[in-house]
C-alpha cells in the first residue's frame, strides 16, 4: 500500500497557486475569527469555501498549531430534486488540544 506520505508527493496532490492563495486567506479569516471569539472552549464559525483541497490544507494548518478540528458541510437540496445535494460551506469547531491547554497553563504561571 502506498503510504500517505508519498501519496502526497504525487502531481494531483498539489495545490494550485489558487488554492494556496485560497488556503492562506482562510487561515487569515480564521485567526481573525479566533482573535475575536476565542473562549476556554475554542469556536464556531462557518465558510463559504467549498474546495476540498482547501479546507484538507487548513485542516493541516491548523492541527500543526495545536488545535483540534471538526469540519461538518453545509449541504443544500436543489430546490426541484430534494435528492440531489450540493455542499455550499462548511461548518469549524475548532477547540485547543490537551497539550495546547497545558502550554497556556504553563506560560500563565511563568
Amino acid at each position: 500500500m502506498i503510504s500517505a506520505a508519498e501519496a502526497l508527493r504525487l502531481a494531483s496532490a498539489q495545490l494550485t497557486d489558487e488554492e494556496k492563495q485560497a488556503a492562506d486567506g482562510l487561515e487569515i479569516l480564521i485567526e481573525e475569527y479566533v482573535r475575536k471569539g476565542m473562549k476556554r472552549n475554542g469556536v464556531d464559525l462557518e465558510t463559504k469555501m467549498t474546495n476540498r483541497s482547501v479546507i484538507a490544507e487548513v485542516n493541516h494548518r491548523l492541527r500543526a498549531a495545536g488545535w483540534s478540528t471538526q469540519w461538518e458541510p453545509i449541504v443544500e437540496r436543489h430546490k426541484l430534486n430534494a435528492a440531489v445535494q450540493s455542499v455550499t460551506g462548511w461548518r469549524l469547531s475548532l477547540f485547543p488540544t490537551d497539550a495546547a491547554y497545558d502550554d497556556a497553563a504553563r506560560s500563565i504561571l511563568s
